[in-house]
């Protein structure tokens, strides 16, 4: 993205469905968060800067890290205030990627869980570069449908995607290009080690539909073109040996990616 500004889709999506993002987004496996405990080279405090926090998921379960002091920074008003009344222990800040409103080589990490691929561009690696202390790491982490070890998820996915054509999504791998530069090559330690894990978990079946709400691409869609796409997904789940009742286990997987902070 060229732009310094958020990208519309996403600040009018995420504005207008901060309260279904908080209630249907899943939160990260355990096994993650103890994982991106261990990056840190600093001594303790660590200080984390939880950038484009959105309604505080991941923010939640930073600040239960032991020895940690965690900045939420967010752009959004309707999810910087949700994140505010959900996590009130954070310190919240307005503030984007490419304006972070943090002194310069202040963090230990910088985490972008769900959102990297709506700002994947050299100001924001500059700026994230500005912020970090020597040997600080950047984390990137998300969440996705497994459509590989799910046929209803796949089936889901293959209607309610066609939407998203003009919209930045991490599972189309454009966000990776500018880790390929030599002005990313030149801030930080490339290519990006990974590693994947399960992320599992029990759901209603109301609870897909919003699920699929909370996606920015849908939000902003016309009422009755959501309408159909909510008729649509209810066909199409019928389909499939789901029950009506009970819980029905949603398979997620996450993805997530680190480097470091290259001293210049």
């Amino acid at each position: 993205m060229s732009d310094i500004h958020p990208h519309q889709v996403a600040a009018k999506g995420f504005q207008a469905q901060a309260d279904s993002y908080a209630a249907s987004r899943p939160s990260y496996p355990k096994e993650a968060i103890e994982f991106i405990s261990t990056l840190s080279k600093s001594s303790e405090p660590c200080h984390i800067l939880d950038l484009g926090a959105g309604t505080g998921i991941m923010t939640k379960l930073l600040i239960e890290i032991e020895h940690v002091k965690v900045t939420a920074v967010e752009p959004v008003d309707n999810m910087r205030l949700k994140l505010e009344s959900s996590v009130p222990q954070a310190h919240s800040l307005k503030g984007t990627s490419w304006s972070i409103p943090v002194a310069s080589s202040s963090q230990d990490m910088v985490v972008l869980a769900q959102c990297f691929h709506w700002f994947d561009d050299l100001k924001s690696l500059q700026e994230i570069h500005r912020v970090l202390k020597p040997k600080g790491v950047l984390v990137l982490i998300w969440n996705m449908e497994s459509q590989e070890r799910s046929s209803w998820v796949a089936a889901m996915r293959k209607i309610y995607e066609m939407h998203d054509a003009k919209a930045p999504q991490y599972r189309k791998g454009n966000w990776k290009k500018i880790f390929e530069t030599e002005e990313a090559k030149q801030l930080y330690t490339l290519p990006l080690q990974t590693r994947q894990f399960t992320n599992d978990y029990p759901v209603k079946r109301e609870q897909i539909w919003s699920r699929i709400l909370s996606k920015s691409y849908i939000a902003v869609l016309e009422q009755e073109e959501r309408d159909k796409l909510h008729d649509l997904i209810e066909s199409t789940l019928d389909q499939f040996d789901l029950p009506s009742e009970g819980d029905i286990l949603y398979k997620h997987d996450t993805d997530l990616y680190w480097c470091y902070k290259h001293e210049q």
